[in-house]
């Protein structure tokens, strides 16, 4: 299974919307576009309701990207987080971590 990744482009906020699996395979492109859109975009969200999985290397980039999200003083923002995705980020602390709409 794959991961792609549509962008909805709102001015100075971004919506990225993922589909399908973010894990060590999809990671390191995902890791390109994340980096890419924490540059571009004031404020971004995470449009989740059709990522079905996510791993530990998918954690990493949601911290990559929420840390430089708050360095410049933007936000990350999660949304329609399915129950098992919600289940890690409560397992690994990021639920505490994250903010969620």
């Amino acid at each position: 299974m794959s991961l792609n990744l549509d962008l909805i482009n709102r001015g100075a906020e971004g919506e990225l919307v993922l589909i399908g699996r973010l894990d060590s395979v999809t990671s390191e492109e995902a890791g390109k576009v994340l980096d890419e859109l924490t540059e571009r975009f004031d404020d971004l969200i995470l449009n989740m309701k059709d990522l079905d999985y996510i791993s530990s290397a998918g954690l990493r980039l949601l911290k990559r990207a929420y840390m430089a999200m708050r360095r410049k003083g933007g936000s990350l923002k999660l949304k329609n987080v399915n129950k098992m995705v919600m289940e890690v980020f409560e397992v690994t602390g990021f639920a505490g971590l994250l903010q969620f709409i």
